[in-house]
């Protein structure tokens, strides 16, 4: 009988999966994405790919998750340059995160296949990546009002108008290339105008 892994080894386990499934979701898409070869390069039994996701879609969001957690660690690191000009600070990295989302959407199947996939989930499954959005606006705000840089701020508009964006970009073949990043850079302007006061 095998031995049942720790709360330790399950989450060095959890991660090297992750990382795992990052590099085999870049080398062959979503649709490629083996888990016998997975659990191969992690070394656990294609079975133990079980204790952690039911399936792969189930991983496929878990990683939406943790990229997109790594990413806003990245631009909580800037957080405090943001207090010069708020407004601008935001359409800024939203426009920047927005337009590489649109390129990589486009340029990469793989990511295409994750999109779908995230498309068809229900509403807890993306509220939970949804959460990771709202969370890193909400300290954002925080600190501005904290610091008296804003007077006040709609947080769950603001979630609204970043999910916008996103959604502007994942279908940015709608849109005649030569105006797309000038039209979401005046959507992303205008919206977070209307509901940021200075």
């Amino acid at each position: 009988m095998a031995r049942a892994f720790t709360e330790q080894e399950k989450s060095e386990i959890r991660e090297q999966l992750m990382e795992a499934a990052l590099d085999l979701f870049h080398e062959n898409g979503s649709k490629a994405l083996s888990i016998k070869e997975l659990t191969k390069r992690v070394g656990i039994a294609q079975g133990s790919f079980y204790n952690f996701w039911k399936d792969k879609d189930a991983l496929i969001v878990d990683l939406i998750s943790y990229r997109s957690l790594q990413k806003l660690s990245i631009l909580e690191e800037d957080f405090s340059s943001s207090v010069f000009n708020p407004i601008d600070f935001l359409v800024d990295i939203i426009f920047r995160y927005s337009i590489d989302l649109a390129n990589k959407v486009h340029e990469k199947v793989i990511y295409k296949d994750a999109f779908k996939v995230f498309s068809t989930l229900n509403d807890d499954e993306t509220s939970r990546v949804e959460l990771l959005y709202y969370d890193f606006l909400s300290r954002m705000i925080d600190l501005w009002i904290e610091n008296k840089i804003i007077k006040k701020a709609d947080k769950l508009a603001l979630s609204n108008v970043l999910k916008g964006s996103f959604i502007l970009c994942t279908k940015n073949y709608h849109f005649d290339k030569k105006y797309f990043e000038e039209i979401l850079r005046i959507y992303l302007s205008n919206s977070l105008s209307k509901y940021i006061e200075i």
